[in-house]
């Protein structure tokens, strides 16, 4: 086979650096961070009669009030009035929520006995059913709703009620007694400082625990009163939000402790008409057997959603040209945030072990191919593989007056560079004669075939002809 079959060889191995090289590249994904300073606009507190407005002791809800409360319900982006955010940016912002005003709570404790009690009673709501001779008892309630106008307190108040039952199994001896638990608390608009994550202008508000730092409570709030004549036209900030709220949280749910239950029951479920089910769904501990009923408190999650309401009315009240008369005196929209800013960006990554892995392989293939060129100084030219080149090292016609030994460029210079070639139909001259049955010759039609000559004996092609040759 010889050295340049060797050579062949590993030249056509070289395929194998192909997919070194593509292990020696992968793209990784780099994260960094750096502080940034943003601006933005935003309200600090909801404005003054952005619920609407009372008559007649009658809350008219405002079209802002129901499009914030619509966009809330469908989960909508919340777009900021701020300098656009390259990647992830956190940042702390002052905007309008609620403070805990007041709040008090009360516990009864129930006993293995009061399962099997029809006459048992436990929190302030409860009902007596006719039809079991026995007290339907609150298993989960909660209402979110505002005070009525004859209230002591001012109006602008969401008054949140949440019950909850906790019992474990009534069959097990040495489980202790159940609780029931009620409290009563009230909320009034704050300003309240929020940790939140924006990209480009699209902020989220995080939910845990201490979200809604309570900076200052709000003084822009007007009190319903009785007082008030029933055509004056008196504004309202905050209350539609959460009666809206309480459409989705508000829970109504009973007990019926049964006299003679059957084996293996103790309690009769019985939630109102108006209770919320998938509310309950969403607080009730399916991991509990038996008899037992767990129920989570939905105060956090309540109050984070009535914030976020106040939050998004916040960011839609930005563009009113009358909100600094809204708002109590000194406080200003514009803001500005320090935030840390996360960038993450694809990056190519080398892996030199895989690349001197090609590179190794494409130094051997350079190392056999290389002597092969060894002497091609004794050759007194450049040698090539051009068309020039092959035609001369096949003896064509048109070049056998060439000196070949002149090289491409001298001979064209020199001797072929005013001749005119032409690619077209060429007469095949070993075809212009007929030979007889009698092995004699004769003048018969010329063949033609495709092919580059001087352009003085070179047809142009036309429709119909054919070419065998």
């Amino acid at each position: 086979m010889g050295f340049p079959g060797f050579a062949t060889i590993v030249v056509a191995l070289m395929i194998i650096d192909g997919p070194l090289l593509q292990r020696a590249t992968t793209v990784d994904v780099v994260t960094s961070t750096k502080n940034v300073t943003l601006a933005l606009n935003l309200s600090p507190e909801v404005p003054n009669g952005f619920s609407g407005y009372g008559q007649y002791h009658t809350l008219n809800t405002s079209s802002s009030a129901i499009s914030v409360s619509v966009d809330w319900k469908n989960r909508a982006p919340i777009h900021l009035d701020i300098q656009p955010c390259n990647g992830t940016c956190i940042a702390k912002a002052i905007g309008p929520g609620v403070a805990l005003s007041n709040c008090s709570s009360q516990t009864w404790e129930i006993s293995r006995a009061d399962v099997y009690d029809p006459n048992a009673t436990w929190g302030l709501w409860r009902a007596y059913d006719s039809l079991h001779d026995a007290w339907r008892l609150p298993m989960m309630y909660t209402l979110l709703g505002y005070l009525a106008p004859n209230s002591p307190r001012r109006s602008e108040v969401a008054k949140l009620q949440v019950g909850v039952l906790h019992w474990d199994d009534p069959e097990d001896e040495n489980m202790p007694n159940g609780t029931y638990v009620e409290s009563t608390c009230y909320y009034v608009p704050a300003m309240l400082e929020y940790d939140l994550v924006v990209r480009g202008t699209e902020v989220t508000i995080p939910d845990h625990p201490d979200q809604g730092r309570v900076l200052q409570t709000a003084n822009n709030s007007l009190s319903f009163s009785l007082d008030v004549p029933p055509d004056q036209v008196q504004p309202n900030t905050m209350d539609a939000l959460s009666l809206y709220l309480n459409l989705f949280v508000n829970v109504n749910s009973s007990v019926l402790s049964a006299a003679n239950p059957p084996p293996g029951q103790f309690w009769g479920l019985d939630p109102f008409p108006s209770s919320n089910s998938a509310q309950l769904a969403k607080y009730f501990d399916y991991t509990q057997v038996g008899g037992a009923i767990h129920l989570t408190d939905p105060t956090h999650d309540i109050v984070f959603a009535l914030n976020e309401l106040m939050f998004r009315a916040g960011v839609m009240s930005t563009n009113w040209t009358n909100l600094a008369d809204l708002i109590d005196p000194g406080l200003s929209i514009k803001q500005t945030l320090q935030a840390e800013q996360t960038v993450t960006e694809n990056v190519y990554r080398s892996d030199l072990r895989w690349f001197a892995g090609a590179a190794i392989l494409e130094i051997i293939a350079v190392l056999f191919v290389l002597p092969l060129f060894w002497g091609w100084w004794t050759l007194d030219k450049v040698t090539l593989l051009s068309p020039f080149e092959v035609a001369l090292a096949f003896d064509a016609p048109l070049l056998k007056e060439a000196n070949s030994a002149q090289g491409v460029a001298a001979m064209v210079e020199s001797e072929m560079g005013s001749t005119q070639v032409k690619w077209g139909a060429v007469p095949d001259r070993s075809n212009f004669y007929d030979t007889d049955s009698d092995g004699t010759q004769r003048n018969g039609n010329a063949a033609y075939r495709l092919g580059i000559a001087e352009s003085q004996s070179v047809m142009t092609p036309h429709k119909g002809m054919r070419f065998d040759v």
